[in-house]
């Protein structure tokens, strides 16, 4: 047995020798990090945006308008309304195209007897009687005849020359209208108190023009304030006026009120 276990020892002590000798393997170690030239470069910073700021929208002014009040002075000194006097604004333009004028013949008279029109634009002639009328001018701004019509029809003329237009019929000598052809798109006719409004106007400072059928034209000035009305007066003299009769269309008088047969 001694001698077995001598054997055992003798073999056994080299293994153990050559386990010694044999090199240690190297600790397991994280990867090294690739150099700096072949590293992706960081992503810049993002560029700081400039705040914008929306400008503030102002507000609109309000529209102001121009009331205007006219007064007629005549021979007896006493001051009376100024209807149908004609109010406008010399080169105005309007957001909308004015409207159409319209006179009637009713009862053997023009109805309106004063009407405004901008310069380009239509005045219509119903016929309303049960009688014919013939609708004629020899005015110089605006010479037309627009014949022998009856009752239910309507003739329109175009007014394209700024200025007066007196309008009659040739059958009827007591039917006189005037048509004031304006050379703006802001005007009003005044009504029986003499009062014409001019509305929805932007501030500022403007030119008036005044016309009635005996005081004649005269021209002044309105401020206009946002949201604000503006009174304006004017007073014409009309101490001067004397009403001329006219006559027909081919220069001569009117038949008298008795000569039926030249009547209709």
């Amino acid at each position: 047995m001694r001698g077995h276990g001598r054997r055992l020892r003798a073999f056994a002590l080299p293994l153990l020798l050559a386990a010694a000798a044999a090199p240690t393997p190297p600790a397991t170690r994280p990867p090294l990090a690739p150099p700096a030239a072949t590293r992706a470069p960081a992503p810049p910073a993002a560029a700081a945006r400039p705040a914008v700021f929306a400008p503030t929208a102002r507000p609109t002014p309000a529209p102001g308008e121009v009331r205007v009040s006219v007064w007629i002075v005549g021979s007896d000194k006493k001051r009376t309304a100024g209807q149908g006097a004609v109010v406008w604004i010399p080169g105005s333009t309007a957001p909308e195209p004015p409207p159409h004028g319209r006179i009637s013949s009713r009862a053997k008279r023009f109805e309106p007897r004063v009407t405004a029109v901008a310069a380009g634009g239509t005045v219509d002639f119903p016929n309303l009687d049960k009688i014919h009328h013939n609708v004629f001018s020899l005015s110089e701004r605006a010479r037309f005849d627009l014949g022998l019509y009856k009752n239910g029809a309507s003739k329109p003329h175009t007014f394209t020359t700024p200025g007066l237009v007196r309008v009659y019929c040739n059958i009827h000598p007591n039917m006189a209208a005037f048509v004031m052809v304006v050379d703006g798109e802001r005007y009003a006719v005044a009504g029986a108190d003499g009062f014409a409004l001019l509305p929805g106007l932007p501030a500022g400072r403007y030119s008036l023009k005044v016309w009635e059928e005996r005081g004649g034209e005269v021209a002044t000035t309105a401020e206009v304030v946002p949201g604000k009305t503006t009174p304006v007066v004017v007073t014409l003299d009309a101490s001067a006026y004397r009403e001329v009769a006219h006559t027909r269309k081919d220069g001569t008088g009117y038949p008298p009120p008795d000569d039926d047969e030249n009547r209709y």
